[in-house]
């Protein structure tokens, strides 16, 4: 098989046969050999030996290094190891960014897969999806103390009811770098923090530092975000408005790419002084201020209920409150 017909196939193996960067990403990370090996996956290292004229010894660790760059995944059998290849883009990206040794011409080129070809099938994504994959978490402390808060939309309640935790740098801005804003700062739990210290892409962390670095991202204007499902978290993503893939998308093209939390702001206008403070914390354009009664106002439909704006409320004005019933969070 000719070399560039191999990586056709590795690229239509997570649905995007089409994207002449993907291609060049497979290129640029896997060699020949181990990309037949990825076609002929899932398999057991041993099976992968046959007829290739490697040892189980060497088809070992060729495969290790596949998993280190994140090409690979692996799940325990009766039958052994089975490795299997990463099953689509968001897995390709999240994986393989995190790579301890990818060099910068590699980062570089998932960019401008980003900027080139990521608008246009984002929009594919959002048609294809019945609901997004994500959801924005709200800041603990934002909320109305007379709400009930579900624990899986309270971030600490999700770091003190989950074992492993990791830490893992943020994918976006290792990539985009168009901020100053922390990069190792989006926690992995549970088994996805176990396969990432594994990895060696991810920091072991205990719930206590895993809380502060929660802090940090609120500290630095960063947005909780997890997966769309009511229950089992794999992770708490930290995100900006700069390098995010997600947020620019829902932003500036107003696509449905991640879903607000069940709550929204609202204002005390007894004691909002019109500072202004939240205003900078927005990324999603919900408020405003009123000049002429020198008050904050917020757009309800724009609010996504992070509530990174009552963080910095000096007033204490600011607070989220229920606006949206439990079954908004898919099961």
């Amino acid at each position: 098989m000719a070399d560039e017909e191999r990586y056709v196939k590795l690229a239509e193996k997570i649905f995007m046969g089409e994207s002449p960067v993907i291609r060049q990403l497979f290129a640029a990370i896997a060699g020949p050999e181990e990309a037949e090996a990825l076609l002929a996956m899932p398999a057991t290292t041993a099976s992968l030996a046959e007829g290739s004229g490697r040892s189980v010894e060497e088809t070992q660790s060729m495969v290790d290094g596949l998993y280190r760059k994140g090409l690979v995944f692996k799940k325990e059998t009766p039958e052994g190891t089975v490795y299997r290849m990463c099953r689509d883009i968001m897995q390709f990206h999240d994986a393989t960014i995190l790579w301890p040794e990818a060099p910068r011409s590699y980062l570089d080129l998932w960019q401008r897969y980003m900027e080139e070809e990521w608008p246009a099938f984002s929009e594919t994504v959002e048609k294809m999806l019945p609901r997004p994959v994500t959801r924005i978490v709200p800041v603990s402390e934002s909320v109305d103390s007379r709400q009930q808060v579900l624990a899986f939309e309270d971030v600490r309640r999700i770091v003190e009811n989950s074992e492993p935790i990791a830490v893992t740098n943020c994918t976006c801005r290792l990539i985009a770098h168009k901020c100053d804003r922390p990069v190792e700062i989006c926690l992995q739990v549970g088994k996805a923090a176990a396969y990432s210290v594994d990895r060696g892409t991810g920091r072991a962390v205990d719930t206590e530092e895993a809380i502060a670095l929660l802090r940090k991202a609120e500290e630095a204007g960063l947005v909780h975000v997890t997966m769309n499902r009511a229950g089992e978290s794999h992770f708490i993503c930290n995100c900006c408005n700069d390098c995010c893939m997600t947020f620019p998308m829902l932003i500036d093209r107003k696509l449905k790419m991640c879903d607000p939390s069940r709550f929204g702001c609202v204002i005390d206008e007894e004691t909002c002084t019109g500072c202004g403070d939240c205003l900078e914390r927005c990324f999603f354009g919900a408020l405003t201020l009123d000049e002429s009664r020198g008050l904050m106002t917020v757009d309800a439909e724009a609010c996504m209920g992070c509530g990174l704006c009552q963080v910095v409320c000096p007033e204490g004005a600011v607070s989220l409150v229920e606006v949206r019933e439990q079954d908004f969070i898919p099961g």
